[in-house]
């Protein structure tokens, strides 16, 4: 027996966990929102404008590594807190950089405070919440991603509009995450006062892990996924806005604006894993559905491209955002919460986060490199190759698991 929250806590708890990420994702995606902007006014090229965003990335996924080792032995109210306070600061600083040298090194450190919250998110609700309310906060925190994406995004599409500096949306996220660093302490002070709501809930032991072959090659193969999906997820969000300005002629603002579709779309993506996993508790395997089908897009794009249609383009990336944040929430949520009777969730959400920002690391940059060189088509044929390789080890996985089991 352990004690939980009570009901009416648990959904304060969750609420708090998804406005830390929300706020969090504003802070580190307003620079990718504003790229197109930022590459306008200081004339920069885009392998160097993807060089702060890789910055980050790096920082970002080598930090999950650390903070998910030593996430169970943080106090989450106060290590949370300094995380956003640290990005506030950060944001703010980034409004007086008139270079990328600059920019990159900022970034970074905006990277490292950043890495601290997301093991630190899901160790405090696997920490409080009972088994009967996992599913409601992987499908909340499922959406952090889309809500803080269409914030950046719609932002930078508004500044644009109003032909605002770059660095307003610096300003607009320093304040922010400033709010919810200070909601965050207060709300978890309220949320861990002793009080008569506290429940106790009966929960499976933790059991012993058991290192099969076919247990760490089901690891592996997760940690390929989480790769390919850092990879397409973030390298299609980063430079969506400059296809369609260079493909098709779309200003600034508009393109930023039409982006905004691709995160509300990927909510959907959430919903389907929430459904799909209530039938096929494998977690390879239904990632492999998703590969699958992002890879049939991805070739559909590459066929389709020279068509120049908007809708028919729009639509083909909609459905991969869709399906990459299906894949996405399956690594960063679902593992982690729904093995936690195996593994530390706060650990195997750092681990497994890490090689999504690998992933993230080498698209800002290495995309950038082969629009420059190559063309946007080129791209493409890179994206479809990450998703390719990860379909197959998901493939060969489910295959491996059915003979060992």
């Amino acid at each position: 027996m352990i004690q939980t929250l009570s009901n009416k806590k648990s959904n304060f708890l969750i609420f708090l966990c998804w406005a830390a990420y929300t706020s969090a994702y504003v802070a580190r995606l307003n620079y990718n929102a504003s790229m197109v902007e930022i590459l306008a006014q200081l004339g920069t090229t885009k392998e160097a404008a993807g060089t702060v965003s890789s910055f980050f990335f790096f920082a970002y996924g080598a930090g999950q590594l650390v903070n998910g080792l030593l996430s169970k032995r943080y106090n989450t109210k106060i290590s949370v807190t300094i995380a956003l306070v640290a990005s506030c600061f950060i944001n703010f600083g980034m409004t007086f950089c008139s270079g990328i040298d600059a920019m990159k090194y900022l970034w970074f450190l905006n990277g490292v405070f950043q890495s601290v919250l997301w093991s630190s998110l899901i160790k405090t609700l696997s920490d409080n919440l009972a088994d009967n309310k996992l599913s409601k906060a992987v499908m909340v925190m499922s959406t952090t991603v889309a809500s803080g994406t269409f914030t950046a995004y719609g932002l930078a599409a508004i500044f644009s509009a109003l032909s605002m500096k770059w660095t307003s949306i610096f300003y607009v996220a320093s304040a922010v995450v400033g709010v919810v660093s200070i909601l965050w302490f207060f709300g978890m002070t309220s949320i861990k006062k002793k009080d008569n709501e506290t429940v106790e809930i009966k929960t499976s032991e933790k059991k012993k892990l058991s290192l099969t072959p076919a247990f760490v090659f089901s690891i592996i193969v997760i940690l390929i996924s989480a790769v390919a999906n850092g990879f397409v997820k973030d390298g299609v969000t980063t430079w969506v806005p400059s296809i369609l300005k260079e493909e098709f002629g779309i200003p600034s603002s508009l393109s930023i604006i039409i982006t905004l579709l691709l995160p509300v779309l990927s909510i959907f993506g959430a919903s389907l894993v929430k459904s799909l996993h209530k039938k096929i508790k494998n977690e390879n395997a239904l990632n492999g559905i998703f590969y699958f089908a992002s890879t049939i897009l991805s070739v559909l794009v590459i066929v389709t491209l020279g068509l120049k249609s908007v809708p028919l383009t729009l639509a083909l990336f909609g459905a991969t955002a869709c399906l990459m944040a299906a894949i996405n929430n399956v690594i960063t949520s679902v593992v982690p919460l729904y093995s936690r009777d195996k593994i530390d969730s706060g650990l195997s959400a750092g681990l497994l986060n890490t090689f999504c920002y690998v992933g993230s690391t080498l698209a800002t940059t290495l995309l950038g490199k082969i629009a420059d060189t190559k063309g946007w088509n080129d791209v493409f044929i890179c994206l479809l190759c990450f998703m390719g390789v990860a379909f197959a080890a998901c493939v060969i996985s489910v295959s491996f698991t059915k003979k060992k089991g």
